[in-house]
């Protein structure tokens, strides 16, 4: 089986090599790596090996996001038996900012291991590509914090300085739903429905985060109070001649 690995391009990534029947590597002959060529003019991925106590370690680096590169390593064994391990790196830039430049609280790569690649390509993949529509999920993503945000902005204060895990839960589902523009299926509309449940409860004060309340805004607070106290009438025969 091929391991994935999903890396941002300006990162190094650092993973050990799995070899068959996890063997105990003695040298290593070479890393190729090919570019799938899902994106025209891509940037080379940098990949070198170092041999550690019998384990193979690689360095990545570079890329672009949107391509897929295949790793191939080829070393020998203690017995001299020459094996071989193939990997494959797909590059998604993970980050995203909301329209007015707000942090986005569900990263791409998230998304991705809860969904998986393969689910999250074909919900976006409207050209056939075979690869993620950035824009299209960015869009999903966005619609559903705007969501997220309405209904919690009366009991937190935003932008939020650390993000819940069941609110990062709910920009998922609620994205994942809005990527099916006929209707999701029954599942992934159920958990939809579910998110949004949560995020009802959360407005109504039925259901916490654990973090900051939202702040009174400051005309609505007064050290000074407002007295009404009973007075004569200002015109006490009520303008009978008038």
């Amino acid at each position: 089986m091929i391991a994935t690995i999903i890396k941002q391009p300006g990162e190094t990534l650092r993973p050990a090599v799995a070899f068959f029947g996890n063997a105990s590597i003695a040298a290593i002959q070479g890393v190729t790596v090919i570019a799938r060529g899902l994106v025209p003019g891509a940037v080379a991925l940098v990949a070198s090996a170092t041999l550690v106590g019998g384990v193979v370690t690689l360095a990545l680096s570079g890329g672009s996001d949107g391509e897929r590169y295949a790793v191939t390593i080829r070393a020998d064994d203690a017995h001299g038996q020459t094996l071989e391990s193939e990997t494959e790196v797909v590059l998604i830039e993970s980050t995203w900012a909301t329209p007015d430049g707000g942090a986005g609280w569900l990263s791409i790569a998230a998304l991705v291991k809860r969904f998986t690649l393969d689910e999250v390509v074909r919900m976006t993949d409207a050209d056939g590509s075979g690869r993620i529509d950035r824009d299209l999920l960015i869009g999903a993503l966005v619609d559903a914090q705007a969501i997220a945000e309405a209904h919690i902005a009366s009991r937190y204060a935003l932008p939020l300085a650390t993000v819940p895990r069941i609110l990062e839960m709910a920009v998922g589902d609620l994205a994942r739903a809005r990527l099916y523009p006929r209707g999701a299926p029954e599942g992934i509309a159920d958990q939809a429905k579910a998110a949004m449940a949560l995020l009802v409860r959360i407005q109504e004060g039925k259901a916490t985060l654990g973090l900051p309340a939202a702040a009174v805004p400051a005309e609505a607070v007064s050290d000074t109070p407002i007295v009404i106290a009973p007075g004569r009438r200002a015109y006490p025969t009520g303008l009978d001649d008038y």
